[in-house]
């Protein structure tokens, strides 16, 4: 189970006047769940950013207000379009016994055979699954060693170790990772493959014929 923490305290300030909060390092929140009505409250950003570095982007964290704990979920989170800053979230109050739909980060681990030839694509970045709220992951990890070329059948969802409490909702068949030939390679076997095509002893084609011939041909 997850020990992230975070304080937070209640909100009277709403509407447009909550750009107030954030030059003084505070963003708006709003804690809601079908068992409890929406509550305005704040957190100071640097400590919600921690909290998301961690792994608070879709593992369960705990909300302390002022002394009442909350399990919450991270659902929704706005940033400026630009500067790319804290502006909102949207906490979601879980109920321990129900399971939760969530999207959880891929880290991969082990070797695969990668270097000037060969390029390694990784094609998701998380997964989706559904377990109960203190068995969501941080993350997943994704072994990359079966990688032997670009032969090799990709990492699938398939692929993904099996853990307690969790189900996998992604399509089983979405690809993770695979090995592809880097560009360079792809160029050189082109040229290759056009070079073998050209008989070397082969005569120029005439394309048409000089203004001579064509006045030898009409005498």
């Amino acid at each position: 189970m997850s020990t992230l923490t975070l304080h937070a305290s209640p909100r009277s300030i709403t509407g447009r006047k909550v750009k107030r909060l954030r030059p003084q390092g505070i963003i708006p929140v709003v804690i809601y769940g079908e068992e409890r009505t929406a509550q305005n409250a704040q957190v100071e950003v640097t400590e919600f950013e921690s909290v998301l570095r961690e792994g608070g982007s879709s593992q369960l964290v705990k909300v302390d207000l002022e002394g009442e704990e909350y399990n919450i979920l991270v659902r929704e989170i706005q940033r400026h379009p630009v500067r790319h800053n804290l502006l909102h979230a949207d906490f979601y109050a879980v109920n321990m016994t129900v399971t939760q739909q969530v999207s959880v980060p891929l880290f991969t681990i082990g070797e695969s055979v990668v270097g000037t030839d060969l390029v390694m694509v990784q094609s998701m970045e998380s997964v989706e699954i559904e377990a109960l709220p203190a068995d969501i992951p941080a993350h997943i990890e994704v072994d990359i060693s079966p990688l032997e070329g670009p032969e090799s059948p990709p990492i699938t969802v398939a692929d993904l170790p099996s853990i307690a409490g969790v189900t996998y909702i992604s399509d089983p068949d979405d690809a993770i990772c695979s090995l592809i030939l880097s560009r360079a390679a792809v160029s050189e076997e082109e040229e290759e493959a056009e070079a073998e095509l050209i008989d070397p002893d082969a005569e120029p084609e005439v394309i048409g014929r000089g203004r001579e011939d064509e006045e030898q041909v009409e005498e």
